[in-house]
């Protein structure tokens, strides 16, 4: 075998041993409320709600990131946060700060 080769079965390898990392415009809503419920304990409701803000608020890197974070993958959290403009991984960064309240506030019943 010659250096292209092994190089080529080395990467491949590498590749099919562990998953690829999800790409930000593939982190979906449902990944967000399975990652919020595992890893808080706000409800079922509460993760669905935030997921549609989270969604609409945070630009798809930023949504990614937020998904990396609450799952606890600190290399996808790493590379996503590298390649944030710092306002939007601020905005990303404290969004488990108010989203979550406000959707608690909106299904609170009325008094």
């Amino acid at each position: 075998m010659n250096r292209k080769h092994i190089v080529v079965t080395v990467v491949a390898l590498a590749w099919l041993s562990g998953s690829p990392p999800a790409l930000a415009s593939e982190r979906t809503e449902s990944d967000f409320v399975k990652a919020c419920t595992s890893s808080s304990n706000l409800s079922q409701a509460v993760c669905e709600c935030s997921a549609k803000k989270a969604r609409g608020e945070l630009s798809a890197d930023g949504f990614a990131f937020l998904v990396a974070s609450l799952e606890g993958d600190d290399a996808a959290t790493a590379k996503l946060r590298g390649k944030l403009p710092i306002d939007q991984a601020m905005k990303a960064g404290t969004f488990m700060l108010r989203g979550p309240s406000q959707c608690a506030k909106e299904a609170a019943p009325a008094e």
